[in-house]
């Protein structure tokens, strides 16, 4: 994947006031704290799941979701293998075309085993596929969006965030159009064209105007990348910030290992803070987790009316759901219980042959977890939490469960990015660009005797 890193002028970070009027806002994405590995990347962390939890657990936990006396809706997380995710997968556009063909199939096979677990008026209202790498995949979309169709009962309602994850490459109104004849209301393209190249960041724009003809109810872009000439890439991101997609992700210092150990932390502190810069100055909205939207997009909406929320898939404008993830590596979360299937590829085929769930290991959280997702989930959502409340829900005094935590956000409480009460903690006014950091330190869990 080729996306865009931005450069900013060279300094020392440490030696520069966070809190300046010119560096306000850019700086408080990358704020003072523990170091550069504290980052939030998600709750519960998958390396705690274990094999002792499968099929028969995901069964007894969709069926225990089922009895709810107000039963979550769905989302669906469709993951095909064709985009690098599994060692032994094509990814070259045409590669294996038979494999191809047959994992379109068995995905939808998938879809037919794990249906029939779920009542069947838990609408659908959220569901994203990606994995594809190239055209040439998509021939069987058609037949696996139908199987889908058939198995689960996918929401009509204007508010579904049904999103289809598109590899580099040129898509014209028709192609696009085809798509949301399957019911797709929203793209995202995940590979951006170096940005000096101004020939690719045409070919992008113009897919990004086909998908608005074809009736895509929005569109959204990865922003991320290595290193280049400052004067050139900046050039590149303000093209870039021209197209107006509704939704810009922003991968720049967090990216992999590789990236991360050849750029310096300080350089990658400045990359991110002139690209949140330059984000905000475009009239983009920080949602969260380097996530800007416009302010006319669903998302930036569902957070002012409190209906914001966030899963394995990222920021929906929906409910709770439960989320069932289909495909090789998918994850799923039900009620209180997650599962990862089989990562690779053979042994999920394997699995989808012999008429078997792909469930490799699942973890089912404890009090601690339970009360830390809650935690989680309001501050990337609400931006809020009332304390009075969590204790009373939780059974705990908070000042002295999360006394360790505290102590660990002292500097960006100092630094008005968090508040904090006996009653209440809520993010400051530029809160929502270090969630990264503020959520690092309630995402560890206790170790269990």
């Amino acid at each position: 994947m080729r996306m865009i890193w931005i450069n900013a002028p060279r300094g020392d970070p440490a030696q520069t006031d966070p809190m300046t009027p010119t560096r306000q806002s850019a700086l408080a994405p990358w704020p003072p704290h523990s170091g550069p590995d504290a980052v939030f990347v998600g709750f519960p962390d998958p390396a705690r799941f274990s094999p002792e939890l499968g099929e028969s657990q995901f069964r007894s936990a969709a069926r225990h979701s089922n009895e709810d006396p107000m039963p979550r809706l769905l989302s669906l997380h469709l993951r095909l293998p064709f985009d690098g995710n599994t060692a032994d997968c094509p990814v070259a556009p045409g590669a294996d075309r038979g494999r191809s063909h047959a994992s379109f199939y068995r995905l939808a096979r998938e879809c037919e085993l794990v249906a029939p677990l779920f009542d069947r008026d838990r609408d659908v209202v959220q569901l994203q596929l990606d994995g594809l790498a190239g055209k040439t995949a998509s021939d069987g979309l058609g037949e696996l969006l139908h199987a889908v169709s058939r198995h689960f009962f996918l929401s009509h309602a204007s508010t579904r965030e049904f999103l289809i994850v598109l590899p580099d490459g040129v898509y014209d109104a028709r192609e696009l159009a085809g798509l949301v004849d399957l019911g797709f209301n929203r793209v995202r393209f995940r590979a951006l064209p170096a940005a000096a190249d101004r020939d690719a960041t045409a070919v992008l724009e113009r897919s990004l105007v086909a998908a608005r003809e074809a009736g895509m109810r929005s569109t959204a872009l990865d922003l991320g990348g290595p290193p280049g000439s400052d004067a050139d890439f900046e050039a590149g991101l303000q093209q870039l910030l021209a197209l107006r997609a509704d939704r810009i992700h922003l991968c720049c210092p967090g990216g992999p290992a590789s990236l991360a150990t050849a750029v310096p932390l300080a350089d990658r502190a400045w990359h991110h803070a002139d690209a949140v810069s330059a984000l905000l100055a475009a009239g983009y909205e920080a949602l969260g987790l380097d996530l800007f939207v416009l302010p006319q997009d669903d998302l930036a909406r569902a957070r002012q009316s409190g209906l914001l929320h966030h899963n394995a898939l990222g920021y929906v404008p929906q409910a709770q759901t439960d989320l069932v993830g289909l495909g090789v590596g998918a994850r799923s979360r039900i009620g209180d219980a997650c599962f990862e299937n089989c990562p690779d590829l053979t042994a999920w085929e394997s699995s989808i042959d012999m008429g078997e769930l792909p469930v490799w290991r699942g973890l089912q959280l404890d009090a601690d977890e339970r009360l830390r997702s809650d935690l989680l989930q309001a501050l990337l959502c609400a931006g809020s939490i009332d304390l009075v409340q969590m204790q009373e829900q939780h059974g705990i005094v908070f000042a002295e469960y999360f006394r360790d935590e505290l102590d660990t956000l002292k500097p960006l409480r100092e630094a008005g990015l968090l508040h904090y009460n006996l009653e209440n903690l809520q993010l400051g006014s530029q809160g929502r660009l270090a969630l990264q950091a503020i959520c690092a330190p309630f995402a560890v869990v206790r170790r269990r005797p």
